[in-house]
């Protein structure tokens, strides 16, 4: 049987330690081609929409074709968006 009040202690616990959704302090857009680090201190997923965008960077490695969607990037890396006109990004919890 569950102790549903130890269960809601416990995930507020995990929560605290593995936040969960968007991340409220994300950096800005860097002008392009510069390299935002990731400073959470923990993986997020960069959704990256919008904009005319031609290169993706994570750690100054190109990430394929792909210029939108999803991109994971550790804590302590970097990004980087090469653009005419400025995307939009989020940034998640991974």
């Amino acid at each position: 049987m569950v102790d549903a009040a130890q269960l809601q202690v416990t995930e507020a616990a995990s929560d605290k330690t593995f936040p969960k959704g968007d991340w409220a302090s994300k950096p800005a857009i860097a002008a392009s081609t510069v390299a935002v680090t990731n400073t959470s201190g923990r993986k997020m997923w960069v959704e990256i929409t919008g904009g005319t965008v031609t290169v993706v960077k994570v750690d100054n490695v190109t990430i394929g074709t792909r210029t939108s969607g999803m991109f994971l990037v550790r804590a302590g890396s970097t990004i980087s968006i090469t653009y005419s006109a400025a995307p939009t990004w989020q940034w998640f919890y991974a």
